[in-house]
């Protein structure tokens, strides 16, 4: 009975500890034998990978890492399966997460324009077209154009990351096929239109040149597009040298608000990193590529390093901060009587509450219902916290129950006093 009930204790201690998300910020390691970079948890726990990551890559990645390292990776939310030595290419952002039971740590990276012998048979359907940009200062847009074959408008240059929406003017082509992908999902495309929820999108410009006339085309007016400096574009096509599609691809990155992953700020095609800004001191530049380290206001200049391209401006706040929760009520191990309150630390910090798994849509900062809750806290940037605290009600039964104990108890003793006094016999 005793070994019980200490078991049923410690498993009511476990329950009402408060706990919370313990993320580990991964150590990165370039290993110059191999090429290769390296993500630590901690000295047994790593992952080693042939791309760098935290930033747009252009190539396929192979991870590798030891048996008893637990690894896991989502692809745009969803998980996706990861073997040691075994090969990642599809576009989309990926998260990859290491982990030990007890810390976890994670890295993001998106795939932009995969290459491997995996998907060679595929590539040889295809002749991969550079996109080549200039800048229409009538239009206020990027011209960009698949040499002779075929051009579009956009607002701003290839591979950028921006802050602001993003506007494409793309002419009808019955030999064009054009799909947008939003974080790796189809997305509806038409032109003119206007992008501007966050995310990582991927245009796929294919165009087959197979089996048409010698005879030049002409297309007439971008679909969606008034503007009389833009009322005509002339796609003027020497078809002699092609036999297959002609592929191209145009990528950007839209943020919104503080980012806890964006780290490595890569230029956008035809850019080098000019100036990097933080809270208005000017950083030192030692690569093509600027990490961001520290959290803050950063405001990055792009210049063109060909032709006659316009500056191009990132402004964007890296905020890696984890949101605290404090909490009034709440005493050692997580337990509350009656009531609790919740105080945040952050303005932007949002709360949720669970209790029992479901999530208490009209819950208030002051909880008095009692149940084991979990409370976990995010911000804008995407960072968050938990905490489990278990809302107990006061035992007034027992306290009813003390006052008449403590009077039978008295008047028990002083019956048996007046007894033990009248048998008392002197001799």
């Amino acid at each position: 009975m005793r070994k019980n009930i200490v078991l049923l204790f410690m498993l009511v201690f476990l329950l009402s500890a408060k706990t919370y998300a313990a993320d580990v910020k991964l150590s990165e390691a370039y290993i110059e034998d191999t090429g290769e970079y390296r993500y630590y948890l901690n000295e047994n726990d790593y992952v080693t990978s042939s791309q760098q990551l935290g930033r747009i890559v252009e190539n396929v990645i192979k991870f590798s890492f030891g048996d008893r390292t637990h690894i896991s990776l989502t692809k745009d939310g969803e998980a996706v399966e990861i073997v040691s030595g075994g090969y990642i290419y599809d576009n989309g952002s990926y998260v990859l997460t290491i982990s030990n039971g007890k810390d976890s740590g994670s890295i993001g990276f998106i795939i932009r324009e995969p290459s491997s012998e995996d998907i060679a048979d595929e590539e040889s359907l295809y002749s991969k077209s550079p996109l080549i940009q200039s800048y229409s200062i009538d239009k206020n847009m990027y011209s960009i154009s698949m040499g002779d074959m075929y051009s579009f408008y956009s607002n701003i240059p290839n591979y950028a990351v921006t802050d602001k929406s993003v506007k494409i003017y793309a002419p009808a082509d019955k030999r064009m096929n054009i799909t947008i992908y939003k974080d790796g999902a189809e997305a509806s495309f038409s032109s003119g239109k206007t992008f501007s929820d966050p995310g990582y999108y991927v245009m796929s410009l294919v165009y087959d040149s197979a089996d048409i006339d010698d005879e030049r085309y002409t297309e007439g007016e971008l679909q969606g597009f008034s503007d009389e400096a833009m009322d005509s574009a002339d796609i003027n096509v020497d078809r002699s040298y092609f036999n297959v599609a002609n592929v191209a691809v145009y990528s950007f990155y839209i943020i919104n608000g503080p980012q806890n992953r964006l780290n490595y700020i890569d230029p956008p095609q035809d850019y080098t990193i000019s100036s990097v800004m933080l809270e208005g001191q000017k950083q030192p530049l030692e690569n093509a590529f600027y990490k961001a380290e520290q959290d803050g206001n950063y405001r990055v200049l792009f210049k063109s390093n060909v032709g006659k391209l316009p500056d191009y401006t990132l402004n964007f706040t890296r905020d890696t901060d984890i949101p605290m929760l404090a909490f009034e009520g709440v005493g050692e191990g997580g337990i509350a009587l009656d009531r609790f309150g919740i105080i945040k630390d952050k303005e932007d910090t949002s709360v949720e509450i669970y209790k029992g798994g479901v999530l208490q849509t009209n819950a208030s900062d002051e909880i008095d219902e009692p149940g084991l809750y979990r409370i976990v806290a995010s911000d804008k940037a995407g960072n968050a916290n938990a905490y489990i605290i278990n809302l107990k009600r006061k035992s007034f039964i027992n306290i009813l129950w003390i006052i008449p104990a403590a009077i039978i108890i008295a008047a028990a003793i002083k019956i048996y006093s007046s007894y033990v006094r009248r048998n008392i016999h002197i001799r």
